[in-house]
């Protein structure tokens, strides 16, 4: 499908957050977003204070407030929050010890909250997309919420993963994350190529960590249920495999005990079903893959 017959769609994403509060441009909102940090299990026990009394534990609660769109051609969907994007979120908060003091590159970062959340852990993380606007929208949420993010850890890159040039990415990368970016073929080949040209240029590169809705349609012509873009995916991963012998390649579980539900605004079922204008409904499942690479 070509770009012009792209932007004919109109698409939302489950994680549609109704306000009246509109910026500027007429199209986007700003909206409030709470994760809580949870206990682990592991510091379960329960102590007592100076006075006798249980010194209960309260998690942690992040507040933010992310400009975002509702609703958008599919040329413009990182200008949404996508649910792929909150359950990288919720990894990095039940894992915060895989991403303490990392130098870490975001790929289609969208509104960057992905960023956002990492830069309360990571020595540096490099959020990028290649759409001019959607960076500036990255630069405003991190200015709204400087008070919970280190934006001294963020540095904000255009990156075209068509056309780039390795060299201008940071020597010291270790891990890459990308959410909700499986959805065209053409991008996808363009991912794994990065994939490929980081792996074999940046020496401390060893993990990557990528969060996929698997999109099963429902074709009325043919009477048939597909994943096109995710099995294309899985076409694309295999290889990667073969190219690199020593990646390994690791699928996460997902489910509640594995990684906690921080944030109550998504539901992290087996399947969803969403629709979209002038589109057929569709299920969702959710995949969290890490690749990484033994040296």
């Amino acid at each position: 499908m070509s770009e012009e017959q792209n932007d004919q769609y109109f698409i939302h994403s489950d994680v549609f957050l109704s306000t009246e509060d509109k910026t500027n441009d007429g199209k986007s909102f700003k909206n409030s977003i709470q994760f809580f940090i949870l206990l682990n299990e592991k510091h379960e026990d329960i102590n007592i204070d100076d006075d006798g009394d249980p010194d209960l534990y309260r998690p942690e609660r992040i507040d933010l407030t992310l400009v975002h769109r509702n609703e958008t051609n599919i040329s413009e969907c990182g200008y949404q929050l996508w649910n792929g994007a909150l359950l990288l979120c919720d990894y990095i908060l039940t894992n915060q010890f895989r991403f303490l003091n990392k130098t870490i590159l975001e790929l289609g970062a969208g509104i960057g909250l992905c960023s956002l959340i990492a830069s309360r852990y990571v020595l540096k993380i490099i959020c990028t997309d290649y759409d001019n606007d959607l960076l500036e929208v990255i630069k405003q949420n991190i200015e709204i919420n400087d008070a919970i993010c280190k934006k001294e850890c963020i540095e904000i890159q255009k990156f075209d993963w068509k056309q780039f040039n390795s060299n201008e990415i940071d020597n010291h990368i270790e891990i890459i994350l990308v959410a909700d970016v499986i959805y065209d073929d053409d991008l996808t080949d363009a991912l794994f190529n990065v994939f490929t040209k980081l792996f074999q240029d940046k020496l401390n590169l060893h993990s990557i960590y990528i969060t996929i809705e698997k999109r099963i349609n429902f074709y009325r012509d043919t009477l048939s249920i597909q994943c096109p873009a995710y099995e294309y995916f899985l076409e694309k991963l295999n290889q990667f495999k073969i190219d690199f012998p020593l990646l390994i390649i690791e699928e996460i579980n997902t489910d509640l005990k594995s990684i906690k539900q921080c944030t109550t605004i998504y539901k992290r079922t087996k399947e969803l079903v969403k629709t979209k204008k002038k589109i057929l409904s569709f299920f969702v499942f959710f995949f969290l893959f890490k690749f990484f690479y033994l040296f």
